[in-house]
């Protein structure tokens, strides 16, 4: 075959690389390839000022898009996600795509982050800690502080309507949130209700910090107070803890069952000390469900993964509960989607 320049093409049809290169399309091993690159490239175009100016209007090179940036580099990963069709060009101008903006949401980017930013230490590992040839917690760990940003994050908008929920029904003005992370779930509270006033209480200094800043952001910190302290030991926490009529714990207990359903019992029992009169606790936890929705799959993944212990199931959980000086008195779920998990009010008989 000759084209229009006279130059002659030559297509070899081989049945046998033809054959391979379409196990290799019907794999979808493409697809896959495709969604973990968008992933980090995504992750990137939030980690930059790139998102934020593009979504300012901030969109083009006249008015500054790659100031402070490296524009080669730049520009190539914006012309990637208009092909990727997150991004649309327009004479030089870069606007989100109705898709784009999806991606790039609140709750998308945490959830991203969750696995990018917080466990991608640890699944860069996988071969190493299959070999055995790294331990997690001594070679390996996820980053603390992004954990803490993106949990907040998903945990505000998810799960902030089920503990006001609670607290509403209990007549509860005060909540104490143990693990609070970036403080997210009690600020996102405290918005919605101006009765309001809270504590939270985390392990991790850096997380603390940031929580104060964020309330100091939001005029909230004369009714949010920040300490550092081991959640899972109610004896050293300081006097402020102590007066709240709830206490909320989402998504931080399941970690102890990796030492044994009798470790979780002690922690409850500690915890009933707390409850005098009608003070109530909320324990939020992850139901697994085995399948490969709502990333259930992957966040069994990234538990099998860091030494913790798996979520359970909700009749294990009434279990726990029955073996220790706490009674449940209310299981509360959410009836949209999200992250799948259950939520048990507490009591202590009296």
């Amino acid at each position: 075959m000759t084209d229009h320049l006279g130059v002659e093409t030559l297509e070899i049809r081989k049945p046998d690389l033809i054959e391979m290169w379409q196990d290799f399309q019907i794999s979808t091993m493409p697809d896959m390839i495709s969604a973990m690159n968008l992933c980090h490239v995504v992750h990137a175009l939030a980690s930059t000022p790139l998102l934020a100016r593009i979504r300012n209007g901030q969109n083009d090179s006249a008015n500054g898009l790659f100031s402070g940036m490296d524009r080669a580099v730049s520009e190539q990963m914006l012309r990637y996600l208009v092909l990727r069709g997150v991004l649309e060009e327009w004479h030089g101008s870069y606007v989100l795509t109705r898709k784009g903006a999806m991606l790039t949401s609140e709750i998308a980017l945490a959830r991203l982050g969750f696995y990018v930013e917080a466990y991608g230490p640890v699944l860069r590992k996988i071969p190493d800690l299959m070999r055995g040839d790294a331990v997690y917690g001594v070679d390996v760990e996820r980053d603390g502080g992004p954990l803490s940003r993106h949990s907040g994050t998903i945990f505000a908008k998810y799960y902030t309507p089920v503990v006001l929920a609670a607290m509403h029904a209990g007549n509860a003005k005060q909540i104490l949130d143990l693990g609070c992370g970036s403080g997210r779930l009690l600020l996102d509270a405290c918005l919605q209700d101006p009765d309001i006033t809270g504590v939270g209480l985390d392990i991790a200094p850096d997380a603390i910090e940031f929580a104060r800043e964020l309330a100091r952001e939001h005029g909230l910190e004369e009714r949010l107070s920040f300490v550092v302290a081991d959640a899972f030991d109610p004896a050293g926490w300081p006097d402020v803890c102590k007066q709240a009529d709830l206490i909320s714990a989402v998504g931080v207990l399941h970690e102890h069952l990796r030492d044994g359903q009798d470790a979780v019992v002690r922690i409850l029992d500690a915890y009933a000390t707390m409850l005098r009169g009608d003070r109530m606790m909320l324990i939020g936890e992850p139901e697994p469900h085995f399948d490969d929705k709502e990333n259930d799959s992957d966040f069994l993944l990234v538990h099998m993964l860091t030494a913790q212990g798996l979520p359970a199931a909700r009749d294990v959980w009434l279990d726990i509960f029955d073996r220790s000086r706490l009674t449940c008195r209310r299981i509360l779920t959410r009836a949209t989607a999200g992250p799948r998990t259950c939520f048990y009010e507490l009591v202590a008989p009296r």
